[in-house]
């Protein structure tokens, strides 16, 4: 079954998208953008006639501080349950998790400096579920298929919805035309092995934390690309 395009509602939280999926038994949240966000996802969802409080769970792709500054906002407003990868658990506990690795010159030099700066904490947050590999989500009216698929970090997760489109947060980028790799990686090998696994699945589109929707065919040659050099 194709995912209805009306029933995502992608939203731009600084620097990041997060992704609001609505449900009659209740909304799911992806990700939940950088700090102090929380009143413009509330303003967008009353655009679009929806409610924070409508969000019963919060899945998490990983935990930088781009995808998860305003968690502890939104949680505690919608009164949300939180997802995260156990490999993450214990970063979100404290509010900071690593850099990654740049994949490129100019993306190495930008951790260096971040790291010198001590980018990277947020707000913690004390997950309320930890997942090891995968999990199978089905009270709404649509299917959530979450599973792990490192190399950005260790914990990345991906969220697919009716075995039709995915959630990757940073497994992909869709900034460049020639290619969906990201900039920043901590395991290139299994980034690869991730994508692999995705290509797999009878999903079509996969929605980045970056960039617009990715179509399977992008997917397709960027790997075929990638595997290339990647060792």
């Amino acid at each position: 079954m194709h995912r209805e395009p009306n029933r995502i509602i992608p939203i731009r939280l600084g620097s990041a998208y997060c992704f609001y999926l609505p449900s009659p038994n209740g909304a799911v949240l992806i990700d939940a953008g950088g700090q102090n966000k929380e009143h413009h996802l509330r303003s967008v969802l009353t655009v679009h006639e929806h409610d924070i409080r409508d969000i019963q769970y919060i899945i998490l792709t990983h935990t930088h501080h781009d995808h998860v500054g305003s968690l502890a906002e939104i949680k505690r407003s919608a009164g949300a349950k939180v997802f995260v990868h156990k490999d993450e658990s214990a970063f979100l506990k404290r509010g900071r998790t690593p850099l990654p690795k740049g994949t490129l010159l100019g993306t190495k030099t930008m951790v260096s400096i971040g790291k010198m700066l001590r980018i990277g904490s947020y707000p913690a947050v004390e997950a309320d579920f930890v997942i090891s590999d995968e999990l199978q989500l089905s009270e709404f009216d649509y299917s959530l298929h979450i599973i792990s698929t490192p190399g950005h970090t260790a914990g990345s997760l991906t969220i697919i919805v009716d075995d039709d489109v995915a959630f990757v947060g940073d497994t992909m980028f869709n900034i460049r035309p020639d290619t969906v790799y990201p900039p920043f990686a901590n395991d290139e090998a299994a980034l690869l092995s991730s994508w692999n696994r995705l290509l797999k699945t009878s999903c079509r589109l996969f929605y980045p934390g970056h960039g617009k929707p990715i179509e399977r065919a992008k997917l397709e040659r960027s790997y075929e690309k990638a595997i290339k050099h990647v060792k």
